[in-house]
């Protein structure tokens, strides 16, 4: 987990929670189906799905999921899943996705983070920092039908990188038109060769009142994320 994104979001609700107290209740989330998927999109089945505290998770956090493990070409993945539970919270959905993952020779990887039962409107904020031996691009969903991995409403593409990389993106309107809703993210990796890719992704929907604070945030973690490389 970005200890500078925790941080940030730990000052941004130190200001905002005396001011909205009363509100917490109505823009509370409701965290039941924090998932992560690592997927070889060259075959036609999914390789692993682990469901927080569930089978694979190898940290025993509610809200944080850790797999380590081989997935098709890429023989090493060091992949770790946060939603706010852990980031620090109840006012601001959001999700936090990194992972280290290493091939031998050519190979794919979609790497995905979903949750559900988001109540929060606002518009969505991406960001995303790393290096890779490959390409990389950065897709997020939010979907009003509530359900994990659900596609319907694209929030934006970050992508394709190569090298060492850093970018964020904002929606324009809100991120879902209704709540709850679930929210998707995913890293396709694509290596020609042997090599690693690194990356540290977030997607966050922030009450529009602390839309500036948040992206100073990401800009933040998207600039600290490139550095650390």
């Amino acid at each position: 987990m970005n200890n500078l994104f925790r941080n940030m979001l730990a000052k941004v609700g130190g200001i905002l929670v005396p001011a909205l107290v009363l509100s917490i209740g109505a823009v509370s989330t409701a965290n039941a189906a924090l998932m992560l998927r690592l997927d070889d999109p060259t075959t036609a089945v999914i390789e692993v799905t682990v469901t927080d505290q569930g089978a694979g998770d190898m940290n025993p956090t509610a809200g944080v999921i850790v797999f380590m493990g081989p997935v098709g070409a890429f023989n090493i993945n060091v992949s770790t899943g946060v939603n706010n539970t852990t980031l620090g919270s109840a006012l601001i959905p959001s999700l936090d996705l990194n992972s280290i993952d290493l091939t031998m020779g050519t190979g794919s990887l979609n790497v995905y983070l979903t949750d559900t039962g988001f109540t929060a409107l606002g518009p969505a904020m991406m960001a995303i920092g790393g290096v890779t031996a490959g390409n990389v691009t950065y897709s997020a969903w939010a979907d009003g039908s509530n359900v994990a991995f659900a596609m319907g409403n694209p929030l934006g593409i970050l992508g394709p990188f190569s090298g060492a990389f850093s970018a964020t993106a904002g929606t324009v309107g809100l991120a879902a038109s209704s709540a709850p809703y679930s929210l998707t993210q995913r890293v396709s990796i694509v290596h020609s060769a042997a090599g690693a890719t690194s990356f540290n992704a977030t997607l966050v929907v922030p009450e529009p009142g602390t839309l500036a604070l948040l992206g100073l945030a990401l800009v933040g973690v998207a600039v600290f994320a490139r550095r650390r490389k």
